[in-house]
């Protein structure tokens, strides 16, 4: 039976099955670290013998003024993850709608506070968007914006976004900084001013942070007082705080990078659509999904094959609406790339 809760980029269940690993699996910058923040890390490794700040005073404030909002709409965490885990422990709502496929963590921090669960399941012939009509009155709406694994935006700026029949609603944007006019979608804004919008972030992604473990949400003051109450003391360390702070100074960093996932999604879309057997959707993110269209070939085989090839993708059969013809394929360098694109023209 498939673990619901399994994740990609888990090299620790592998082990040493091969002796090279290719990782498409985890939707991380391929970039890898901004070389200032290495350079951070050295100066500031002495500052491990200090307990780090519990207000977590220089990310916040750093956070407040690059997204041009106040410190009280700010709340630091150690990874989204935990934040999605703090909101739910704190509300304790009733009802909760889940938008699928999506991020399996949302349901499991769901069930850990004994939440009623409903699904809205968005279909492939509608391009994996949301329908808002199809949205019933529930306590709290999760969203993940850009989707993942889909890969798309299921919403842009509705006007009627408040009128949604939701208590509250959560906006996971983990993959947001991957599109270059992020500033047009972002919910950031409408979060900091209303009393029913969360949204969630991480330096996980785009960053290449994900060993690190830092992220933040903005919501109304009034919420982050709430929240504040449920969190545990000291729970950023002082190197993520600092190193979290440096990411958003990264300006060309943060320009490389997104100029180039918008180059290699697109070469690697294109020479998907050149495979038979796999159909490729469209993403505005850092990562594709596929559909397998060859017969008798599941995501589960396809994935054992291409380790075989010292290459690891993402198998989708474990995510609520998707099934064994569902691979996830992260965007990387290009001659990783290629690399990819030619292991698969030899399994598929």
């Amino acid at each position: 039976m498939k673990n619901i809760y399994e994740h990609g980029g888990n090299f620790y269940d592998i082990g040493s099955k091969v002796d090279f690993i290719l990782d498409f699996s985890a939707n991380i910058n391929p970039l890898g670290i901004p070389l200032g923040v290495k350079s951070l890390l050295h100066r500031h490794l002495d500052d491990l013998v200090f307990y780090p700040d519990p207000k977590n005073r220089l990310l916040t404030t750093t956070l407040a003024q690059y997204w041009k909002i106040k410190d009280e709409n700010i709340l630091v965490g150690n990874g989204s993850t935990e934040l999605i885990y703090l909101v739910f422990n704190a509300f304790r709502e009733n009802k909760v709608t889940i938008v699928a496929p999506s991020f399996t963590e949302y349901e499991r921090a769901a069930k850990i506070s004994n939440c009623k669960l409903q699904f809205i399941f968005l279909e492939e012939n509608k391009y994996f968007c949301l329908d808002p009509t199809f949205i019933k009155i529930t306590d709290i709406l999760l969203i993940c914006n850009p989707n993942n694994p889909t890969g798309n935006f299921i919403i842009s700026k509705w006007q009627n976004l408040l009128d949604i029949p939701a208590k509250k609603i959560f906006i996971d944007e983990a993959f947001m900084d991957f599109v270059p006019t992020k500033k047009t979608y972002t919910f950031i804004p409408l979060a900091a001013n209303s009393k029913k919008i969360i949204v969630f972030r991480t330096f996980t992604k785009f960053f290449a942070l994900a060993g690190l473990r830092v992220g933040y949400l903005v919501a109304h003051k009034s919420i982050i007082k709430t929240l504040k109450k449920y969190q545990i003391p000291w729970n950023v360390n002082v190197l993520a705080q600092k190193v979290a702070a440096q990411c958003l100074k990264e300006t060309l960093f943060i320009q490389r990078s997104k100029k180039l996932i918008e180059k290699e999604r697109k070469f690697l879309y294109e020479r998907l659509c050149q495979i038979k057997g796999l159909k490729p959707y469209f993403s505005v993110t850092n990562f594709l999904l596929v559909k397998i269209t060859k017969k008798h070939l599941s995501s589960t085989k396809l994935k054992e094959k291409l380790l075989k090839k010292g290459i690891l993708i993402r198998d989708c059969s474990n995510f609520r609406g998707l099934d064994n013809s569902f691979i996830r394929l992260a965007v990387r360098k290009h001659k990783e790339n290629l690399k990819l694109i030619k292991a698969l023209e030899e399994c598929i």
